[in-house]
């Protein structure tokens, strides 16, 4: 009998031994293990952003080049063939009179960027179009050019810059024009498309063409992407006159819109619906947007920095929001753009004039030049310059001329939620009631805690097996 309390105490230590390991790797069956951290950004998924609208989208796969997937063709590349109308054969399958199609195609050379315009032998007249693509890697190239080459009536025009590439076109019925950008697109990217059909672009009637009137006044009047099956792809409608971003990543991220300047490229960041806030959907702050100027699109996008060591609040102010990027993306001088809620300001009886925006300055905050722009909507909207994205804190003055972010509901309202406008880098500041810090207390102690539950029973089962030796 003793011997079998033993084996069953044996039995009961090592069940117990793997559920307490397991509980410290959060392996139990129903448990949830630590994540590991994910990346912001995923350079498998694609976004189109026109406006306020943002939508998935995928590209359309074919297991050779892009060129083959064009299949571009004139009477230089294919003499033999009366098949060679100076148009896209490849993509006839996708084409339709009278509009552009846009795509993202993935094949042996990676990931590109295709544009094709009009249909080939179709019933329309002609076109004209230009494209600036602006954001483009270093890498990037137009390695499809429909059309180049060597005649008079070759008048599609190609331009280059750093950190964009341009395409003018002007073609005849029954013809296509376009091309396809390659290079540097299986990373991480952000292309911003800006379009000019028909009467907006400069070579609608530009007389020193060698022909002006080549388009017989033919006109594009729908510009589509095109997204999944290589056959018969999802197709979405555009406006003809907003510009497009292709991008990697999600909707959830941020999106970034790039711009030619007369000093370099300009990126605007929108980070309205990225930003995480620890405070609730009604919460009165909200960053809207973010604008450098003279960046290097080859420097990768802008990621949010989610976990921001930052310095101590400013004495006397109430932090309501905070912002940080990460990377090689946190220098430079910037302009932000947020808004408040005018009716809590109201309640919270701070005027718009005392809000402020501060910068991380090592360890301590700046105060950035803040100012108000407009009152609409309800809302108070702010522009302030910057000189780094490290680290951004909208403040207003602490009520009590206390210093630190500890409100009490008396203090803001009394409407009980009135912690819901400290952020957790707030809370994390405050002595003694501070919950985070003791559920890291309590975590932290979880492993001394069950390695001396392991020791309790191992003891346990060693004066079992003594006192089943004895009897």
């Amino acid at each position: 009998m003793a011997r079998c309390c033993v084996v069953t105490a044996n039995r009961v230590l090592a069940v117990a031994v793997v559920l307490v390991i397991a509980s410290i790797a959060g392996v139990v069956p129903g448990g949830t293990a630590t994540p590991a951290s994910q990346s912001v950004a995923d350079t498998d998924r694609y976004v189109l952003e026109q406006g306020d609208v943002c939508q998935e989208i995928e590209p359309l796969e074919s297991d050779g080049t892009v060129h083959s997937f064009y299949d571009y063709r004139n009477h230089e590349t294919h003499p033999d063939t009366d098949d060679n109308l100076y148009s896209s054969y490849g993509t006839q399958h996708l084409q339709e009179d009278d509009t552009s199609i846009l795509m993202l195609h993935e094949g042996a050379d990676g990931t590109s960027l295709v544009v094709v315009h009009d249909r080939l032998e179709g019933t329309s007249a002609g076109g004209v179009v230009t494209f600036d693509v602006v954001g483009t890697p270093p890498e990037a190239d137009w390695v499809v050019r429909d059309d180049e080459y060597d005649a008079p009536t070759n008048m599609a025009e190609w331009r280059a810059g750093d950190g964009w590439l341009g395409a003018d076109w002007i073609w005849a019925d029954g013809r296509t024009d376009g091309g396809a950008i390659n290079g540097g697109l299986d990373d991480e990217f952000a292309l911003t498309i800006y379009p000019a059909f028909n009467e907006d672009s400069p070579f609608y009637g530009d007389e020193t063409l060698h022909d002006p009137d080549w388009h017989g006044d033919g006109r594009i009047d729908d510009w589509q992407v095109l997204s999944g099956d290589l056959t018969d792809p999802d197709r979405t409608s555009l406006s003809l006159s907003e510009p497009v971003t292709i991008r990697t990543g999600t909707c959830e991220t941020p999106s970034t819109t790039y711009n030619r300047a007369d000093d370099g490229i300009v990126a605007t960041v929108d980070v309205t619906d990225a930003v995480q806030s620890s405070t609730t959907s009604s919460e009165p702050v909200r960053f809207d947007s973010v604008t450098v100027a003279d960046v290097d699109p080859a420097d990768g996008p802008f990621v949010l920095e989610r976990d921001t060591d930052r310095p101590p609040t400013p004495d006397h102010r109430e932090v309501l929001s905070e912002l940080a990027f990460a990377g090689d993306r946190t220098d430079g001088a910037a302009t932000v753009t947020f808004s408040l809620d005018a009716d809590w300001l109201e309640d919270e009886g701070v005027d718009a004039e005392e809000v402020g925006l501060h910068e991380a300055d090592g360890d301590e905050w700046s105060d950035a030049d803040t100012e108000i722009r407009s009152a609409s909507d309800g809302r108070y909207q702010f522009e302030a310059t910057v000189t780094s994205l490290e680290g951004l804190i909208v403040t207003i003055p602490q009520d009590d001329g206390s210093s630190g972010n500890d409100r009490t509901d008396g203090e803001s309202g009394g409407d009980g939620e009135d912690r819901s406008n400290e952020t957790d880098a707030d809370r994390d500041g405050e002595s003694g009631t501070d919950s985070e810090s003791e559920t890291g207390t309590f975590e932290a102690s979880l492993p001394l805690f069950a390695l001396g539950v392991v020791v309790v029973l191992a003891l346990g089962v060693v004066l079992l097996v003594h006192v089943g030796w004895r009897h």
